[in-house]
């Protein structure tokens, strides 16, 4: 009986390595890989958003002191450009040293122009994170957000981006249950 119970436990321990269907774990992907896999999740989920929500909705706001649901996209598409341009190490997308993080409508006017710029945004940081790789998530980074200004290391810098468009992510479901309508995300 004791021998039994050895040679079972030795097959538990040797077998722990495999799946269920007898391969080994796959080997984690690239770091930079998981950041775009993040990075693109959040972003076509807010894509999905703009493009899905009306069009004489697109000034719509809870409450009168919040920033309409244009306004939350355009600001969530200049703060990812920001933060793109920083890891980059040179502007990318629209110059909004004027607007800072808060693009006007009167300067995009369109659902479509403000799709496109929310696709551009997210695309331009997918290229960042694909171009500078596992090597660039090593880099230190000047950074200045809610934490104060300090230096990290650039995934940092994604993470922040990425936790930001999330938070948005959130107030917009509320824009969306407030108008009666049901969120794309909530659909599937």
């Amino acid at each position: 009986m004791k021998n039994l119970l050895l040679t079972a436990m030795a097959l538990v321990v040797l077998g722990a390595g495999a799946s269920v269907h007898g391969q080994a774990p796959a080997l984690a992907r690239s770091r930079a890989d998981e950041t775009l896999e993040w990075w693109n999740h959040i972003g076509d989920k807010l894509i999905a958003m703009a493009k899905d929500f009306p069009e004489d909705k697109y000034d719509f706001k809870v409450q009168k002191d919040q920033r309409t649901f244009a306004e939350n996209l355009l600001h969530i598409a200049s703060v990812d450009f920001d933060v793109a341009g920083r890891v980059a190490g040179s502007p990318i997308g629209p110059d909004f040293s004027k607007e800072g993080h808060n693009p006007t409508r009167a300067r995009f006017k369109t659902k479509a122009e403000i799709v496109k710029l929310l696709e551009d945004a997210v695309a331009a940081g997918a290229a960042v994170i694909r171009q500078q790789g596992d090597a660039g998530l090593d880099k230190p980074l000047e950074f200045a957000w809610e934490t104060g200004k300090h230096t990290s290391h650039v995934p940092y810098a994604w993470t922040s981006a990425i936790e930001h468009s999330a938070e948005h992510f959130g107030q917009l479901v509320v824009y969306y249950r407030a108008s009666g309508l049901v969120p794309p995300e909530s659909r599937k």
